[in-house]
């Protein structure tokens, strides 16, 4: 039992690892991939619950250099604050590991965004002559799986995604997290620039 409790362990440990450091953004894909590392791929009663990765990767942070890992952190949040101003029109709130606390160096900065049409929001952009990535990502909203328009760009060298959610207010309110399955923590413009107040000065 105790060599089970273990290698679940061991295996948290490197999937928030895996997400840290190699940018996964996926629980399930890092986690197959820490699971094939020890061998135990195949051994459902070692799998970490995306909860025990959650808390494994807060863990993990603890061990980066504070000076190195608050840098990081401020940057990322600063970025988020300029692009929340930027996309007002479509009622920016930030999510994800800048707004957590565990962005690294590989993080992406991820907004959540309102619109009629995405076009409208590539429209945007393209006015702005700004590059970007068209994708999408499948999210749980509500009772339902979908996928939403996902726009990737990059700022200072870091990776913003814009997630566009129809403009009723129901997509982006009801998301679930699909790495923890728990309703998504956001925050809007007002918010995060209490949080970047309340950091401690670089």
């Amino acid at each position: 039992m105790y060599l089970e409790k273990n290698l679940r362990q061991l295996i948290a440990d490197e999937t928030a690892r895996l997400i840290y450091e190699e940018g996964y953004r996926d629980y399930r894909l890092a986690k197959q991939k820490a699971s094939q590392r020890f061998g135990a791929d195949h051994q459902a009663k070692n799998q970490p619950s995306n909860e025990e990765i959650e808390q494994a990767l807060h863990e993990y942070v603890q061990l980066i250099d504070p000076k190195e890992h608050q840098a990081t952190l401020r940057l990322h949040r600063e970025i988020a604050l300029e692009a929340m101003e930027f996309l007002e029109p479509f009622q920016p709130f930030l999510t994800g590991a800048a707004l957590e606390g565990t962005s690294s160096p590989v993080s992406a900065i991820t907004l959540h965004l309102s619109a009629n049409r995405a076009e409208d929001v590539m429209f945007y952009l393209e006015e702005k002559q700004l590059p970007f990535q068209i994708h999408d990502r499948k999210m749980k909203a509500g009772k339902k799986q979908d996928y939403f328009p996902l726009l990737r760009l990059y700022v200072d060298n870091v990776e913003v995604e814009l997630m566009i959610f129809p403009d009723d207010g129901h997509g982006s309110l009801s998301a679930l997290n699909s790495m923890t399955g728990k309703g998504i923590k956001r925050a809007d413009y007002k918010r995060l620039q209490e949080i970047l107040a309340a950091m401690p000065p670089p």
